[in-house]
């Protein structure tokens, strides 16, 4: 009977240990990163922690020594997003997205922001972006730009962007980005707008794609002196199917801006 007694308080050992050292093992996982910066009068102190999700805290303080108006319709206008590097895909905030208040001017709607006020927020951002408007997927691992700003009013914008690395160790649900950019280029007839630029001894640039209605977008330009050309490809973002493929000539000034 000691025998019993003896393996199975062992057992609870063993076990006990197993538990503290996932425990340990799951706390070295979590990343934490600092962001700090100071511009426009206001200051900037953010930690991003990275583990199953991404998790911000920032606060933002009036270090001018005047007071800061902003336009306080649709609450305090400092905002965080966290973008796919080189596509408009943004990870969902689960239960913090931003209402749907329509931003127009009301000067009954202007607030002051006191020397020294800060405010504050605490995010939570899932390794998820939006498919379309009823569906998400898993984010892409890869590089993303966490976005900090804060609309002042008669004045300049706040903003400030840093870099980190996600890593998704969840399947891919869509094409990456450089599959969608690589399918576009094997499409004939993108094949032939790219190569009849080229000829001319115009180069063909790639442009951000973007993630929206369950496709991605991509594009390319062509600039010349006076005028640019660009062309569109929009494809399904699981299967890479081309649904369309649209063409443009814009002012070169609007495709360098």
């Amino acid at each position: 009977m000691k025998r019993f007694i003896w393996l199975g308080m062992l057992s609870l050992l063993i076990m006990s240990a197993c538990g503290t050292t996932n425990e340990k093992v799951a706390s070295v996982n979590l990343e934490t990163i600092k962001h700090e910066v100071e511009k426009n009068g206001l200051s900037l102190e953010a930690t991003i922690k990275k583990g199953s999700n991404i998790h911000v805290e920032a606060s933002l303080t009036n270090v001018s020594g005047e007071t800061i108006v902003y336009n306080g319709r649709c609450g305090v206008p400092f905002w965080i997003s966290i973008q796919k590097e080189n596509a408009h895909a943004h990870l969902i905030a689960p239960n913090s997205e931003r209402n749907g208040c329509e931003d127009i001017f009301d000067p009954d709607d202007l607030r002051d922001m006191k020397p020294g006020e800060s405010f504050e927020i605490d995010k939570t951002f899932a390794k998820k972006v939006n498919l379309d408007q009823n569906k998400t997927v898993n984010a892409l691992s890869g590089k993303y730009e966490v976005s900090f700003s804060f609309e002042m009013h008669k004045k300049d914008t706040f903003s400030s962007m840093f870099p980190i690395e996600l890593k998704n160790e969840n399947e891919p649900e869509i094409l990456t980005v450089e599959q969608a950019i690589q399918t576009a280029k094997e499409d004939g007839e993108v094949k032939e707008w790219i190569e009849g630029h080229k000829a001319k001894g115009v180069s063909v640039e790639s442009e951000d794609a973007i993630l929206s209605m369950g496709m991605w977008s991509v594009g390319f330009h062509a600039i010349y002196e006076d005028k640019a050309y660009r062309i569109i490809i929009n494809m399904n973002a699981k299967s890479g199917d081309i649904q369309d493929i649209n063409y443009e000539e814009l002012g070169e000034s609007v495709i360098r801006f």
